[in-house]
């Protein structure tokens, strides 16, 4: 009979959650310290099992393996154009992806906002109207494409005098991909909102990565620069037919018209984190010679992998957390789990980076830039800490939160101004961009209870969380 009474008492104390509040048991109970059946190493390291093996987990690794090929894909893309082009011909290329850069930073921020709500609408029950949502999102993005892909032909001639492009044809093929571009941007939302991270992922590593390099090289020799372009537009193509099929199996009831999502967080959020990813290379041109600035463009090309390596990981925290807000139920494990594979992430490629031979960079750009070296090491380290701003620009935006996002947008103007004015070597733009980024971190641990340390010590007080819901968040934007 004790035996049996002492089996029951153990069983319904084994599940308690180790966060549960506890009396506190002095260090001269018994079993305060070795009677116990359960050690505390036991109760620390079986709900982080649990953690690091759920699903979540799970299509977090599965979306860092396809993010990482695809960003893979998309440097063999860049070294064989550099070695398969004249530098005449690179240069146009490089100047075409650099003005879609700039156009796919508003997509960016529209994906956001169409995943945070297709979410939100889901984890409510209401997949009809997440349906028409997307459908709704589907048709003004093709006007918008049809309308801007106008534009940039009727601007033709002025882009290829004022770019100082070798044809208009040049202009042309990297317009369509910029118009097909923005589209697939956009259309990864909708299933990134439903948590469809393995289609994301393919995407990714697939259209988005290792498909551009393939379709490079012939496209290449039968049409040179203007096939280079042409590569990114048809690999884009596929991309398309992806998240087209894939939508086609989701496809929900009728409901009333739809209420697109209203973008201006998003679009101000992102905006800001892509001027502090990316201002620094502008800025170089103007503060630092043309060898240096060229040197300073391939150690960043290097150091950004630290950056776009885990950046999928921030794509599926958005619709998992949004989510959990809608239910009422914590984000703490989730986000503690993306934010701390985001800095594993890219401290390994910070390590690898500096263990890495002197050779690296002449070998992957040429000789000419070898001395690009010493500058990739301290470059990923400073792009790991942007790519934690980035994990909580997600939760904030998942959580209708709003002073990260006024943190990070001052953050990018302190960023210009001290590459302006400090800025005129290459270290000491590194040290103004990591100074920025770890500012940026600390005002977030200080102003939130949902940085990662904080977070990390314990789960923020209910009434601490957003209450109003991602919805709610929009629907105060347009007032």
């Amino acid at each position: 009979m004790h035996d049996a009474l002492e089996t029951r008492r153990c069983a319904g104390r084994e599940p308690r959650d180790v966060t549960a509040h506890r009396a506190p048991q002095s260090s001269s109970e018994p079993g305060a310290v070795t009677g116990d059946d359960t050690s505390v190493d036991d109760r620390v390291v079986s709900p982080l099992r649990r953690l690091v093996t759920s699903p979540a987990a799970r299509s977090g690794v599965l979306l860092l393996v396809f993010s990482l090929a695809g960003h893979i894909g998309n440097y063999l893309y860049y070294v064989l154009a550099a070695r398969a082009l004249s530098p005449a011909e690179f240069a146009e290329v490089s100047a075409m992806t650099g003005l879609a850069t700039i156009a796919f930073m508003p997509a960016t921020g529209v994906q956001a906002a169409v995943a945070r709500d297709v979410a939100a609408l889901t984890a409510r029950g209401l997949a009809a109207e997440a349906a028409a949502l997307a459908r709704a999102v589907s048709r003004r993005v093709g006007l918008v494409q049809v309308g801007l892909l106008l534009v940039l032909c009727l601007g033709a001639p002025a882009a290829v005098a004022v770019l100082d492009l070798s044809s208009a044809w040049v202009w042309l093929a990297g317009s369509v991909w910029i118009v097909l571009g923005l589209g697939l941007q956009i259309s990864l939302g909708v299933h990134q909102g439903r948590e469809r991270f393995g289609l994301v992922g393919a995407v990714l590593g697939g259209p988005m990565g290792v498909l551009r390099p393939m379709l490079l090289i012939p496209f290449v020799l039968a049409a040179g620069v203007v096939g280079a372009l042409a590569a990114l537009a048809a690999a884009t193509v596929v991309g398309l037919v992806m998240t087209s099929w894939g939508a086609r199996s989701r496809r929900g009831g009728t409901a009333g018209p739809a209420r697109l999502p209203q973008v201006r967080t998003a679009l101000i959020a992102l905006g800001a984190f892509a001027s502090l990813t990316n201002i620094d290379l502008l800025i170089a041109k103007v503060t630092l010679g043309p060898t240096e600035a060229g040197l300073y463009a391939s150690a960043a090309l290097l150091g950004k992998i630290a950056l776009y390596g885990p950046s999928a990981l921030a794509l599926m925290l958005l619709p998992k957390v949004t989510a959990r807000v809608a239910s009422s139920l914590s984000v703490r494990s989730p986000a503690l789990l993306t934010m701390a594979a985001t800095v594993l992430t890219g401290a390994a490629v910070a390590v690898a980076i500096a263990l890495a031979p002197a050779s690296l960079a002449g070998a992957v750009f040429g000789e000419a830039y070898a001395g690009a070296y010493r500058l990739a090491a301290p470059l990923a380290a400073a792009m790991t800490l942007l790519a934690l701003v980035h994990v909580h620009i997600m939760v904030s935006l998942a959580r209708g939160d709003r002073v990260l996002i006024g943190i990070v947008a001052v953050a990018a103007v302190a960023q210009a101004a001290g590459l302006l004015l400090l800025g005129d070597t290459p270290g000491r733009m590194v040290l103004v961009t990591t100074i920025v980024a770890a500012g940026t971190l600390a005002a977030h641990e200080l102003s939130s209870r949902y940085g990662f340390i904080r977070l990390g010590l314990r789960e923020p007080q209910r009434h601490e969380a957003s209450t109003a819901s991602p919805a709610g968040a929009i629907d105060e934007e347009a007032t």
